[in-house]
């Protein structure tokens, strides 16, 4: 939206509140106490890495105004249907059933714990409507699925836009005119960006400013009409995401942003204690003095509100994290590690060694030549007040020439071939993530040509421990080399008993010091578990061997 487009909506929308005074349309008089309006802003898809990078001053002024969780767990699965539901309806799916995008009523699969004549369970809308008939709400949304989750005939206003820039000129002008109760604003659009160009892109930082900026109309014709103060903004986000997508169980994607600022809550401050999706409507229940359903297993944020003594513990003030210009990185030559903070007058600290940084670490001053393994921390600080940390993992390796397999994957798990064991990309706690090799009843036995003879001091090799899914660690390790290819040599091995020592479900690494000499060739055998152990429901089954990345350093 162009300069002249805004200022010709914010005339339009004074006019309006202007004619709404004469009239005295509006729901207060005088002589009364205006009561707050409880807005919430959904935003699909914004990560907390997302905007703490982006540039959102709108969002910024809440988040000084108000009180912030950097903490707030999405419900599984990660995906927006059963979020932005946690959100209005007060639990989880588990209770109102909502499992999947684009569900209705009629396509249930779970059914909720309790439900209307229509089949939906209670939302916020209809507990406003029972409770409090004259009660005026609203809801505007960009995507259709939306709609479906709870009875919109509970609602005063409705509106189906194309865009969230269109979302603000619908929605603007009726709030300033209704003043309503309760309004629901959503915007999609950075959820669309992140699925086609990635979570954490530049596209998807910048998709998160744009729809800072028309909440900025918004908070702007609030402001021009004396209604912004009296005014409760939560502004709350569903998941986040991992390359192009999201719905796994990783902490990028289930810990989420969630921000209260108005009358009422703290100021600049940190919600210490946990929060969930499904606390928003219990929370906005709250706000309006109305009830709960017995249904709902959600509860008001009380460490947002100044007159609660939960509030007490929340001292901290929110200070952006630092980002860096790589992430974890596997390589075979040097890397040069640059930071950058959103915030200019803030000071980044790091530490070297895989501490946490404090007020006493040493200061950045610029680009950090990393030319060994490291793991650096750091943070931003603003006086006292300290950011979340960013940890950057940098390991050295010998560069590889070829690798060969003697067993193949399983083509269902085969990803891209021999040569996803050295393509310098980690693996997830998900076997279906697509950078698994996966060997059913084999085991792996590969051998890797070096990019030149050289001295190996190790081998890590990366595998995939969940026995549930049948997958299960290597029975036995051992690395073999060899200067010429023909002749191999035992170097190095782990037992089933040493590996176990050290396993953790899920992923897991294991590395192992080798003293070989010169090497061209190294030798990786992992041995397969063979079959499902007894007691296992798949006992005397064929047990899968997972392995993803082979790092000869």
């Amino acid at each position: 939206m162009n300069v002249l487009n805004r200022k010709v909506l914010l005339y339009g929308i004074l006019l309006i509140f202007s004619v709404c005074l004469v009239l005295q349309s509006c729901r207060t008089s005088p002589d009364e106490e205006p009561a707050p309006m409880v807005i919430l802003i959904g935003i699909d898809g914004m990560s907390n890495p997302g905007l703490q990078r982006a540039s959102t001053p709108n969002i910024d002024e809440l988040i000084r105004q108000g009180a912030t969780s950097l903490s707030t767990r999405a419900v599984m699965p990660t995906i927006s249907g059963p979020n932005w539901a946690s959100h209005l309806l007060g639990a989880g799916p588990v209770q109102h059933g909502v499992t999947m995008n684009g569900w209705t009523p009629a396509t249930t699969i779970l059914t909720p714990t309790e439900t209307d004549e229509q089949g939906f369970f209670p939302s916020v809308f209809s507990v406003i409507r029972d409770q409090d008939p004259g009660a005026v709400t609203g809801f505007v949304y960009d995507w259709k699925d939306l709609g479906y989750i709870f009875d919109t005939e509970k609602i005063s206003k409705v509106a189906y836009t194309g865009s969230h820039h269109e979302s603000i000129e619908v929605i603007t002008p009726w709030i300033i005119e209704q003043q309503p109760d309760f309004t629901f604003i959503y915007m999609g659009y950075p959820d669309e960006v992140g699925h086609e160009y990635k979570w954490e892109s530049e596209e998807f930082i910048r998709s998160l400013g744009e729809v800072d900026g028309v909440l900025g109309i918004l908070f702007d014709v609030l402001k021009e009409a004396g209604l912004f103060d009296q005014t409760i903004f939560i502004v709350a986000s569903d998941h986040g995401g991992i390359d192009y997508g999201h719905g796994g169980v990783s902490m990028e994607e289930v810990v989420i942003p969630w921000i209260i600022s108005g009358p009422g809550t703290i100021r600049d401050k940190l919600i210490e204690q946990p929060n969930d999706v499904f606390n928003t409507a219990s929370t906005i229940i709250h706000l309006l003095g109305l009830e709960q359903p017995y249904s709902w297993i959600g509860r008001p944020v009380s460490g947002a509100f100044s007159d609660d003594p939960m509030s007490e513990a929340n001292q901290r003030s929110y200070v952006p994290r630092p980002f860096s210009n790589i992430q974890d990185k596997i390589s075979s030559k040097a890397d040069t590690l640059a930071f950058f903070v959103e915030q200019e007058d803030l000071t980044i600290r790091y530490t070297l060694n895989a501490e946490q940084p404090g007020k006493e670490s040493a200061p950045y001053t610029g680009p950090l030549i990393l030319t060994d393994d490291s793991k650096v921390k750091a943070a931003a600080f603003d006086g006292d007040n300290m950011s979340e940390v960013v940890a950057v993992k940098t390991i050295r390796v010998q560069p590889v020439e070829h690798i060969a397999l003697k067993y193949p994957p399983k083509p269902q798990y085969a990803a891209e071939g021999p040569a996803t064991l050295i393509n310098r990309q980690l693996a997830s706690n998900d076997f279906m993530d697509g950078k698994w090799l996966g060997f059913e009843g084999d085991d792996l036995v590969a051998t890797i040509r070096l990019g030149k003879t050289a001295h190996v001091d190790a081998v890590t090799i990366g595998y995939l421990h969940t026995p549930g899914s049948w997958i299960f660690q290597p029975k036995g390790v051992t690395i073999m080399g060899s200067a010429d290819g023909n002749a191999f040599f035992t170097l190095a091995g782990l037992d089933e008993q040493q590996i176990a020592e050290t396993r953790s479900g899920g992923r897991n690494e294991l590395t192992i010091p080798v003293n070989g000499g010169q090497l061209k060739y190294v030798k990786i055998r992992a041995v397969n578990t063979a079959v499902c152990p007894p007691g296992h429901p798949g006992e005397g089954q064929p047990a899968w061997l997972f392995i993803d990345e082979i790092m000869v350093r």
